[in-house]
């Protein structure tokens, strides 16, 4: 019980002599408190109320403290936005408000980081805090990267099927066999690279990330 009660005395003092960090988790929830250490894979944090909890990492969207500095920033993020570079989409601000933008840029320094935007028709560009985001969602003009994926894996399998045909590499030196291949090959890949690029495209519609929660919704 007395170690219980030290714990929440040491809490108490630390929180009231540092900077306040809020860790963000996937999914857009918050808990405020200390964070008094990080690992490769987890982070130590002294909550505002309770004992002192472990965290997964893998759990943690982003770590900020209250002078506005990033403490931590998954890669996910990161990822999010360069994908979203240049796109189309909506952001919703953590009091609601839906902002409708054309392009879209992040610039995720350790103090204040933020995303900068700009409406259809305008150059100006409008900065936005990270910590100001409730979500930003991206339209359709990302299926851009689904097609690209598509070209790949399906030039990827024409190539694996097409070196499958040589047994050994004197093979190669058989200008006729490897002309017949190539020819094969060549046909294949104007039938698998369509279908890869219309399924990349498909699965991107139902089930690409074209969402990010960053902030729980506040009332004004």
């Amino acid at each position: 019980m007395k170690f219980y009660i030290v714990i929440i005395f040491l809490s108490f003092v630390i929180l009231k002599s540092s900077n306040r960090h809020e860790v963000v988790f996937r999914g857009g929830k918050a808990i405020g408190g200390y964070v008094s250490e990080m690992t490769h894979d987890s982070l130590k944090l002294i909550p505002e109320v309770g004992i002192p909890t472990s965290l997964d990492l893998d759990s943690i969207l982003y770590v900020h403290d209250s002078s506005g500095k990033l403490f931590y920033l998954s890669s996910d993020i990161r990822q999010f936005f360069n994908r979203a570079k240049g796109r189309g989409g909506v952001i919703t601000t953590i009091y609601g408000e839906d902002i409708y933008y054309n392009s879209l840029d992040r610039e995720l320094f350790m103090f204040q980081p933020k995303v900068v935007y700009n409406h259809k028709g305008s150059q100006d560009r409008i900065e936005l805090q990270l910590v100001e985001i409730h979500k930003v969602r991206l339209n359709h003009t990302v299926s851009e990267y689904a097609v690209k994926k598509g070209v790949i894996a399906g030039a990827s399998l024409t190539a694996i099927l097409f070196f499958a045909k040589f047994k050994a590499i004197k093979e190669f030196l058989n200008f006729s066999k490897l002309f017949k291949t190539g020819n094969k090959a060549y046909k294949t890949a104007t039938t698998i690279i369509p279908i890869s690029s219309i399924g990349w495209v498909v699965f991107d519609f139902f089930k690409g990330e074209r969402e990010l929660i960053l902030n729980p919704l506040k009332d004004k």
